[in-house]
């Protein structure tokens, strides 16, 4: 290849690359991982198009509800917070713009999981009268055993009599 080929090769292979590269961060065709600490936890979530991605968001925490529902919840929280902090920024560049909506869109359209994990509650007397007497139709049946099935009738007479109160 002679030197000026090579060279205007190189040279329109240098403006497609740039070309390309300018084009991609305009339209925000690749997707893009972000990782942001705040109040404590790493937020992460991707983006494309110059969109958040939802079901991205705090996809490192989805095995544990709990953290889970916490980073979501913070998440959120960072998304109003940029959007009120990019909005008092005047700018007219692109970029600009571009990620002010992103997040301002996510701040309005972005839905938390709330979850909260609470003990079991506690079961009245009837409830339980009545778990004992299901117990006790299951051991009775398909049995020729007296004494099970006089147990059975004991156990379900007294939910019974818990039952009509």
């Amino acid at each position: 290849m002679d030197p000026i080929s090579l060279a205007l090769s190189t040279y329109l292979n240098h403006v497609q690359v740039n070309v390309h590269q300018q084009v991609t961060d305009i339209m925000g065709t690749e997707v893009q991982a972000v990782s942001i600490k705040y109040e404590g936890l790493n937020i992460s979530y991707q983006h494309q198009i110059w969109k958040i991605k939802d079901k991205s968001v705090c996809n490192n925490y989805r095995n544990q509800l709990a953290h889970y529902s916490t980073c979501t919840i913070k998440a959120k929280r960072l998304f109003n917070s940029l959007c009120n902090e990019l909005n008092k920024k005047k700018s007219t560049h692109w970029k600009h713009k571009k990620i002010k909506n992103m997040y301002c869109n996510a701040a309005i359209s972005y839905k938390p999981v709330i979850a909260s994990i609470k003990p079991a509650s506690n079961e009245s007397p009837l409830q339980l009268a009545r778990k004992e007497c299901n117990q006790a139709i299951v051991a009775a049946m398909g049995t020729d055993n007296r004494s099970l099935e006089l147990e059975q009738k004991e156990i379900c007479g007294r939910y019974n009599r818990l039952a009509k109160q």
